[in-house]
């Protein structure tokens, strides 16, 4: 059942009587299949590791929803500092586009950006699996829980990327307005995004819910942020995406992430909750399952039009035409870790 009460698409027979787990993984490794290989047919399993404790689960090969139990490590981990205060309104970077220079031209509420269809600025960051049986995999995180928690509807397996809005600092709102958009300021940005998305299992830094088929559990993992570098980044190119409520330009980033520390990650966002009691309100962070998918299957996942599966705009934007070029130095960028 979900949040509102209704049975998710496609059951509770995904998950095994002691499956407690809110995190699980998804169709992260081909050769991993029960089927034929890479070529398995629909309706095989594929090998998945729940985020946290570290063991193997099965996975459905379409939907990336468990199919097995996972009988890890299930104690609540110590208690940690209280969450911060949401803020009151979220400001975003207008940008205008000058030949091949791309200006802040203003700053706004993310609501009015939204409702006007004002073109802002945002970030996505693309990890990828540098070595190892994974290696050329992107990482990726299955945001359901989260959009339930926020009182929207979703699909089972909703696959994501990372990343996030920019905003001017508290201590300069104006400071930049009119100049082109620099390297910095957009590094700064993609580094708060990751430290609040993607983490690591062991650590006390972040408390996150344990969420199940759109349920709190009342459990918490405890985890601290994926430790990134700025060098770390490496630099791909502006996109451009417009839909009904949504008008960017992203600018994209590709992480590499050794595969030995792949099985530490997981993936983490926030809502605000409020209270049942004294109606006050917080922002609190969910944890997130993470999956390892190569780009070749996120397209076919894409192109199936299967009802119980989205791929997210932050992924299939790259696919689009006039973010060609970045898409292919992106791929470029993936394949000379390959070669090493």
């Amino acid at each position: 059942m979900n949040r509102q009460g209704k049975e998710t698409p496609t059951g509770q027979e995904h998950f095994g009587a002691r499956y407690r787990h809110a995190v699980y993984g998804g169709p992260c490794r081909d050769d991993h299949r029960d089927g034929n290989g890479p070529s398995a047919a629909s309706g095989d399993d594929v090998t998945a590791r729940c985020p946290r404790c570290g063991c193997e689960i099965s996975a459905d090969a379409d939907t990336g929803l468990a199919v097995s139990d996972c009988r890890g490590d299930e104690r609540e981990p110590e208690p940690v500092r209280p969450v911060r205060q949401a803020p009151q309104g979220e400001c975003l970077y207008t940008v205008l586009k000058q030949e091949e220079k791309y200006i802040l031209s203003g700053i706004t509420k993310r609501v009015v950006a939204e409702k006007l269809g004002l073109r802002h600025l945002t970030v996505i960051i693309v990890p990828f699996v540098t070595d190892g049986p994974d290696q050329s995999r992107w990482i990726l995180h299955n945001r359901h829980d989260k959009q339930i928690a926020k009182g929207k509807s979703c699909v089972p397996l909703s696959l994501n990327l990372f990343g996030g809005h920019c905003g001017p600092p508290e201590d300069d709102i104006t400071g930049q307005i009119g100049q082109t958009i620099g390297s910095e300021l957009l590094c700064e940005n993609a580094l708060r995004e990751l430290s609040e998305e993607l983490l690591c299992r062991k650590g006390k830094e972040k408390r996150l819910e344990l969420w199940r088929e759109g349920v709190f559990t009342g459990e918490y993992l405890c985890a601290s942020p994926f430790e990134v570098k700025p060098e770390s980044l490496i630099p791909i190119g502006f996109t451009e995406y417009a839909a009904k409520d949504n008008v960017e330009y992203s600018f994209v980033f590709a992480l590499p992430v050794p595969g030995s520390r792949v099985e530490q990650l997981i993936a983490a966002d926030n809502y605000e909750k409020h209270s049942q009691t004294d109606g006050t309100s917080h922002e609190a962070d969910i944890a997130l399952p993470v999956l390892l998918m190569a780009e070749s299957e996120l397209q076919r996942l894409w192109e199936s039009r299967d009802p119980r599966i989205e791929v997210c705009d932050a992924v299939t934007r790259l696919w689009e035409e006039p973010n060609h070029a970045v898409y292919q130095k992106l791929l470029e960028c993936i394949g000379t870790f390959r070669a090493l």
